[in-house]
């Protein structure tokens, strides 16, 4: 130990050194290591392993939550990206569904729409209908009056008239489409919820449309059933007098088969304008027929008939005796007139008839007036239903003011009761 050595240790403590000892062939290196030194040595030594294994630990443990956070998040983003193409597909499928309800919700309007315009060309036709009905100077039923009203066309003058429904109203597309195109809040809604629910809305407006459709069968339907009864008694009153008219086709014919051979006649049905037009047309060319014919009364308002057609007791000889024609209570000076359109052909005095007036009405058809007191008419003027022939009286074979009608046909008297019955019949 070397003085300095001795002098630097501490007083009362001996300080042991750690000798090391290197041998290496003939060299020996000793080295002699402080136990504190050493000591300070190990802990540093044995912290930085500590620290080295710590560190080396956190690397493994960081990787793994690392990892098991990475995979959390993967997990994550694939529920959020699920749970986005759910509602994305949630989403498509409302607005499909918006988009078919909307198409179906416009389609039902356009056929509302639709319905609406047909409604209104038939009830253009109706109008029409009920001109014509007019025209043939007959009377509406009361009970078909609401539903006969024409759109844009008067009626003809009946009580039926004034009691006319108007027309349906048209439909509001931009109202009804509202709710689907517009934010619900913006509709203001009734105390029924109409306002708001379109369904109730369309739902409506087909029960109105049905509504007037419904009246319009029916009128139409009346006009068809007055029309053929009307032709009908028409028909009947004119083959009382001998005369027919044609009836034309109803339908056009289509072209020949010649592989047909039979089978039974079922003829092909019309609609119910369809039917009330050939109804009414039928009635109108029996109508325009009758007015050529002597149907009308020779004398103002009803008069007595003193004397039938027919076999009876001749006034003056007290014998049967033919009577060719009708005897009406007249007053000297009555005005007779034409009871039909034609031409005159006599127009004179004629035997037992006194004054007498002949016209001819054509087809073989004149009428004879006589015992008038005066004639206005010459031989060779054409007059219509209602011209003055002359004045009543009592001229020639007769008893008394009086006026003697007769119809021939072809030269022979036959019984004008027949004719005036049938003028009656079509409203002469």
């Amino acid at each position: 130990m070397s003085p300095t050595e001795e002098r630097s240790r501490p007083f009362g403590r001996r300080s042991d050194l750690h000798r090391i000892t290197i041998v290496h062939g003939d060299r020996v290196r000793a080295f002699h290591v402080d136990t504190r030194r050493l000591a300070a040595g190990a802990i540093v030594v044995g912290a930085f392993l500590a620290s080295y294994l710590a560190a080396t630990g956190w690397l493994f443990v960081r990787d793994d939550l690392i990892a098991d956070q990475l995979g959390r998040q993967v997990r994550t983003e694939r529920i959020y990206e699920d749970r986005v193409a759910a509602l994305r597909a949630e989403i498509d499928r409302i607005n499909g569904r918006q988009l078919i309800d909307q198409d179906a919700f416009e389609a039902k309007v356009d056929e509302l729409l639709a319905r609406q315009a047909k409604l209104g060309e038939r009830q253009a036709k109706l109008g029409g209908l009920v001109t014509k009905i007019g025209e043939l100077g007959l009377a509406i039923p009361s009970p078909k009056g609401p539903a006969l009203a024409p759109i844009g066309a008067p009626l003809a003058p009946t009580p039926a008239a004034h009691d006319a429904a108007p027309a349906p109203t048209p439909l509001d597309t931009d109202r009804f489409a509202a709710p689907l195109r517009t934010s619900r809040l913006s509709v203001p809604a009734g105390r029924d919820g109409e306002g708001r629910d379109p369904t109730r809305r369309i739902a409506a407006a087909e029960r109105a449309i049905a509504g007037f459709e419904k009246q319009q069968d029916a009128a139409i339907a009346g006009l068809a059933e007055l029309a053929e009864d009307r032709g009908r008694s028409w028909t009947r009153a004119l083959a009382k007098v001998g005369f027919k008219v044609a009836e034309p086709v109803p339908h056009p014919l289509p072209k020949p088969n010649d592989d047909a051979v039979g089978g039974p006649f079922v003829p092909v049905p019309l609609d119910g304008i369809g039917r009330a037009e050939s109804a009414l047309a039928r009635l109108a060319r029996l109508h325009t027929a009758a007015q050529r014919l002597p149907l009308a009364r020779p004398l103002d308002g009803e008069r007595t008939i003193t004397s039938e057609f027919g076999v009876r007791t001749d006034p003056f000889l007290g014998i049967g005796a033919m009577h060719t024609g009708l005897d009406f209570r007249a007053e000297v000076g009555d005005s007779v007139h034409s009871t039909g359109p034609g031409r005159v052909i006599g127009a004179g005095r004629q035997g037992g008839y006194g004054l007498c007036v002949d016209v001819d009405h054509g087809n073989g058809v004149v009428t004879r007036y006589g015992h008038l007191s005066s004639i206005t008419v010459t031989v060779g003027d054409e007059v219509k239903a209602g011209s003055q022939l002359g004045l009543a009286g009592s001229t020639g074979r007769s008893t008394g003011p009086h006026l003697h009608y007769e119809t021939r046909v072809a030269g022979e008297p036959v019984d004008p009761r027949d004719w005036l019955d049938a003028g009656r019949a079509l409203g002469f």
